[in-house]
């Protein structure tokens, strides 16, 4: 059985938990066989069965233990090792964010003068010209003061309320659209893309459809954002004109995408009409953790096995009769399957582990044969266990639960038949004794969940500061090209006296802008992403694949953000689409993959403590934060 330990360590060590547990299983098959075969009473083999099936536990245990932390050193080294490129992908997304603002914004004003403008030049009527020298006046303002916005450096990179849709609607010029808003509120990541999606909108009725009614609409359907933008102006088109930059509503669609949204754009009855729909839940479904629990069911096996597999197998002693046996073995495996609640229900798991105790004690007041030392002797150390993982995962508010099994495990003691004298006294000397241990461990639990807490903020200020630094550098270099070349150009037309001017004027602005919307878009560099979260979409972009996050995008665990981008990696490279879902314990990623690829990605997943489930081709990837 010793080899067979050091063998199965190892299986767990190098395979994942299915392989495992097959080889656990053939091992306990086998030395029950031997037992049988060499005739042993039916006791004997039960007991043998049992114990192996503890020992393959404790195996299991060591083993995956191990390969574990193995794999979250290696995906944390990886992690460090690319934090030299979060600065450039964080540059990188500012960018991206400027671009957009810059063409629903300034691009499309200085269009709408510019064309406005030429086409005035070429008529005679005296009134067409003074009318478009008001309009290029009065769009020249609002591009001043949406550029001037855009140079600031302490602004925001979204909108944090729906209260922006409102202001942006109240606020437009010219016939005010018709709102309404049924949604009282949406996340800050959907909040901004309705705005965006409102924005460039009313820019292209502006545009197109100039004093025609319009209606916007903010409306709840289901579990989703639907925003509506619908003009009464008949338009041919939606789409920019040939002076313009020409790939607003594209842009949008591709960045409603990533949220796990649509965009649709089209003729209506009565003119143009858009649509947008953003998901304003995350299904929680996606929570499940594919692969179950088998490393919680592996402590049930070791806590149950081991001591009723011992009080079976006959020892120096004699063996225990089946009236002591019967009603025991059940109170065992009633006190280990405790362990299966732990660390996610430990209100359950508590009571269930000491609710034995005072069976025990009464058992053994109404003569019922009960081994000596009660039940704590034979597997107190369960509860040992159960501290740590209660420390663990609730830290300091979880400080009852030694407290609890100190007192209740201390009681059953004192009240035992062997117990003489002052209970009360022995009672308060053995919960004293019994919760050093227990808070020992406990505390251990909750201090190296803390300190790994602690650790993960410092490294979550640390990623801040450089992303922060990173951002406010770019902002500022296009803040100064901006000043010198767009911004000068549209205060021009707003203090030019004459048509021609203002043509010109718009022009040049809106050829700087175009450069520098070329800029934008450009990609920095060839270097390799870095494995993190926000590199994905720098890697999904390589790929020409879509991306949708869902959740509330946040900094992960360095292994789980590096694992993440390993397994994203491998998604990408066999399909063009991948749902990332950003959950409160964790992380999980949904694509498309092979028979090799689902191989791989199940060893990878497998040593991140996650799993994987799968119908056909289509697989997700759970993988969990350590101590969540």
């Amino acid at each position: 059985m010793l080899a067979a330990v050091v063998l199965l360590s190892y299986v767990a060590y190098r395979c994942t938990a299915s392989v495992t547990a097959w080889s656990a299983a053939a091992a306990i098959v086998a030395a029950t066989g031997v037992v049988a075969v060499l005739g042993r009473t039916p006791l004997e083999i039960v007991g043998t069965a049992l114990l192996a099936v503890g020992l393959g536990a404790t195996s299991w245990a060591l083993g995956r233990s191990a390969r574990l932390r193995g794999a979250r050193r290696r995906a944390l080294a990886a992690y460090r090792s690319g934090e030299w490129a979060v600065p450039g992908l964080a540059a990188a997304s500012e960018r991206h964010r400027l671009a957009a603002d810059l063409h629903d914004t300034a691009a499309h004003r200085l269009t709408g003068i510019m064309i406005g403008a030429s086409s005035a030049l070429h008529v005679a009527d005296p009134r067409l010209k003074a009318e478009a020298s008001a309009h290029a006046a009065t769009e020249g303002r609002l591009a001043v003061a949406e550029l001037t916005r855009l140079t600031a450096l302490d602004q925001r990179a979204a909108r944090t309320d729906l209260a922006e849709v409102d202001a942006l609607v109240a606020g437009w010029p010219g016939r005010p659209p018709v709102y309404r808003r049924s949604v009282e509120s949406a996340p800050p990541l959907i909040a901004a893309l309705a705005f965006r999606v409102v924005r460039e909108a009313l820019t292209n009725c502006r545009r197109y459809a100039h004093g025609a009614r319009v209606e916007v609409g903010l409306a709840r359907r289901s579990d989703r954002l639907v925003v509506t933008v619908d003009d009464w102006g008949r338009a041919e088109t939606g789409e920019p004109f040939a002076g313009g930059c020409g790939s607003g509503l594209s842009v949008l669609r591709a960045d409603l995408a990533a949220a796990g949204g649509s965009l649709s754009a089209g003729r209506s009855a009565r003119g143009w009409s858009v649509r947008a729909e953003l998901p304003l839940t995350i299904d929680q479904t996606a929570t499940e953790r594919p692969g179950g629990r088998l490393h919680t069911w592996a402590l049930v096996g070791l806590a149950a096995g081991i001591p009723v597999g011992g009080l079976l197998i006959p020892g120096a002693g004699p063996p225990l009769s089946a009236p002591t046996l019967v009603p025991l073995l059940p109170l065992l495996v009633v006190h280990a399957l405790a362990l299966r609640f732990h660390t996610h229900r430990p209100v359950v798991a508590v009571p269930l582990a000491l609710s034995i105790y005072p069976l025990l004690v009464a058992a053994r007041w109404a003569g019922w044969p009960v081994p000596s030392g009660g039940g704590f002797l034979w597997s107190g150390w369960v509860e040992l266990i159960m501290m740590y993982g209660i420390g663990a995962a609730r830290r300091l508010r979880s400080w009852p639960a030694p407290v609890a099994v100190a007192v209740t495990t201390g009681a059953a003691l004192a009240w035992s038949p062997e117990i003489t004298g002052n209970r009360v006294g022995v009672w308060a000397v053995l919960s004293v004794c019994l919760l050093m241990p227990m808070a020992g461990v406990w505390a251990a639990g909750v201090a190296i969940t803390t300190r790994r807490a602690g650790r993960h903020a410092a490294a979550v200020v640390r990623h801040h500061r450089l992303s922060e630094e990173a951002a406010r550098a770019e902002r500022a270099r296009i803040a100064a090209r901006l000043r010198s070349t767009a911004l000068l150009r549209a205060q021009a037309v707003v203090a030019a006296v004459d048509l021609e001017t203002v043509m010109v004027e718009a022009r040049a602005g809106l050829d700087a802008l175009r450069d520098l919307l070329d800029e934008l878009r450009s990609p920095m560099g060839e270097n390799a992403p870095p494995p993190c979260l926000a590199g994905i979409t720098a890697l999904a972009a390589r790929h020409e694949a879509v991306v949708r996050f869902l959740g509330e995008p946040r900094q992960l665990q360095g292994a789980v953000e590096a694992t993440a981008f390993w397994v994203a990696r491998e998604l990408l490279s066999h399909d063009g689409m991948l749902v990332v879902s950003c959950l409160p314990t964790g992380v999980m990623l949904s694509g498309m993959a092979d028979a090799g690829a689902r191989r791989r990605l199940r060893a990878v997943a497998d040593a991140a403590g996650g799993g994987m489930a799968r119908r056909d081709r289509w697989v997700r990837i759970w993988l969990p934060e350590v101590g969540v």
